[in-house]
């Protein structure tokens, strides 16, 4: 007897916030992931290569339960004094329940924007029922090599978009 199988697409993104599909600089994209916290799976979008490289190790962890990508903006007081808001990366639930607020940026614009302070200033704003903790990932901080290992992983592994019909 042959299995009749349905294809259901992968759940949209959670983002909140919609990234810029263009751009000549950096590499932008989505891929699709199942992790124990989502029902079914999901589209994860990215907006940079060291994104990419982190959510492709990121993803292969053993201890991930969940990732919102682009989650609900922090708003602060920027150094001027003056109303802002910051939207991070990445909002990653490990297993044991801890909530990680994760911003991703190159070392060079770390340093020329100063953004070490800013990030200060936001992690002093982003309330607790949020994250319990936020990271700052910069190039300096990514295997590159194991990142791409990760990605060929993920490739190799992607989730099943069908179900066998009753």
């Amino acid at each position: 007897m042959k299995n009749n199988l349905l294809y259901f697409g992968p759940d949209a993104s959670h983002a909140t916030r919609t990234i810029s599909r263009r751009s000549k600089a950096s590499l932008r994209g989505s891929l699709v992931a199942k992790l124990p916290g989502f029902a079914r799976p999901r589209v994860i979008q990215f907006e940079s290569a060291l994104e990419y490289a982190f959510l492709c190790l990121t993803l292969v962890r053993d201890d991930i339960h969940h990732i919102w990508d682009q989650p609900t903006a922090v708003r602060y007081i920027d150094a001027a004094g003056h109303p802002a808001k910051h939207v991070f990366d990445f909002l990653i639930t490990k297993s044991c329940g801890e909530r990680i607020a994760v911003a991703i940026k190159p070392m060079q614009r770390v340093i020329r924007r100063n953004f070490v302070s800013e990030l200060e200033r936001i992690a002093a704003a982003t309330p607790k029922q949020f994250a319990d903790r936020i990271m700052l990932i910069t190039d300096q901080h990514l295997d590159r090599q194991a990142a791409a290992e990760a990605a060929r992983h993920l490739a190799c592994s992607r989730p099943a978009l069908t179900e066998v019909a009753a």
